[in-house]
């Protein structure tokens, strides 16, 4: 099946529905027959909650740094993947039915990919405590379920799909609240293989800099709301801000991070941070690899949704797998039945 994409003729592999199909029916066997056929979609939300931080600032605080999308040669010597996400929820009496689809691609000729899409049913009934069932989950708190199966999809996906010698793209923060211990092992199994895995954040309230910062410009905090505030403000088009390094303070941690604000087109700045050991590792190749994300930003071309451009295809994929599924019609065959209010109001 071909898609086309903004004019990419992108080569779909076949998704196996039948191991959707043999846990959408154990589900309808186990937990409910009774789902709302109208979809919601889910933003999953990594808390970005930082425990007796230890920042510094790795360059001038006052300086902005050019960024030049057209110095990127990168892309010859090294291969480069990118992953993003899709979820869809639909709601039961008895609990949650989540979709999650996972994408990781990689650039050549044309885009190879691994996509994969998987039904979970997420429900507090304690009879469902303790049990086996990969397909379902008991959850007192559903929103921090939905984070696990997210993180669990996503080492899955990018483990079982980049080669040795890659630069990852990664949408989401690496140290986010309790994804960190899983998203800090995977980074850790990636540099095993000698990959540089790069994080991306869109949207953050984060105070890290301006917080961080204050002994150095107590200013900050007065003048701004969030990190992102200051960048947006600070950082002309063409630039990036100096580089920070954040470190946790707690005995055993391997949370630590460096990173910085990029502002490759007018509109909004986004945040790129790589773990402190991948920064010392690759140390030399930091500005080339700026340079690459800023082509990449650039070839993308949206000022109004700025990212590079692998982590938007990734996102096309990850999103095509949900509708070609046709959840709805899918369920309907499987004997799944609409709630009553999905047939009061349609």
């Amino acid at each position: 099946m071909k898609v086309d994409a903004q004019g990419y003729d992108l080569l779909l592999s076949k998704v196996d529905l039948s191991r959707i199909k043999i846990k959408l029916e154990n589900i309808s066997k186990k937990a409910t027959k009774f789902v709302s056929f109208a979809p919601s979609d889910i933003t999953i939300k990594m808390q970005e909650f930082y425990m007796s931080p230890t920042m510094s600032c790795l360059e001038s605080l006052d300086s902005e740094y050019p960024i030049e999308p057209e110095c990127n040669n990168l892309m010859k010597e090294w291969n480069i993947y990118a992953y993003d996400e899709s979820v869809q929820n639909y709601r039961a009496l008895e609990g949650d039915l989540l979709f999650c689809s996972s994408s990781t691609i990689k650039i050549e000729d044309e885009y190879r990919f691994n996509l994969s899409v998987l039904p979970y049913f997420l429900t507090s009934m304690r009879k469902f405590k303790g049990a086996s069932d990969e397909d379902i989950h008991f959850a007192e708190n559903v929103a921090e379920e939905r984070n696990r199966i997210l993180i669990t999809s996503k080492k899955d996906s990018v483990l079982g799909s980049v080669e040795p010698h890659s630069i990852v793209l990664i949408d989401g923060p690496l140290i986010g609240g309790n994804a960190s211990f899983y998203v800090v092992g995977m980074d850790e199994e990636l540099r095993k293989k000698d990959c540089i895995p790069l994080y991306f954040v869109k949207n953050s309230d984060s105070r890290l800099v301006i917080d961080g910062m204050k002994k150095i410009n107590p200013r900050l905090m007065s003048e701004f709301n969030s990190d992102f505030h200051w960048a947006a403000c600070r950082l002309a088009v063409g630039a990036r801000s100096p580089f920070f390094r954040y470190t946790e303070e707690r005995p055993g941690s391997k949370n630590s991070k460096v990173f910085s604000y990029i502002k490759a087109l007018y509109g909004f700045p986004e945040r790129v941070e790589m773990h402190t050991l991948t920064y010392e590792k690759y140390r030399s190749l930091v500005p080339q690899i700026m340079n690459l994300l800023t082509y990449l930003y650039v070839a993308q071309g949206d000022r109004s949704n700025p990212q590079v451009r692998p982590i938007a295809i990734a996102e096309k994929y990850a999103r095509e797998g949900i509708r070609i599924l046709n959840i709805p019609a899918l369920l309907g065959r499987l004997g799944f039945r609409p709630t009553i209010n999905q047939i009061r109001f349609g």
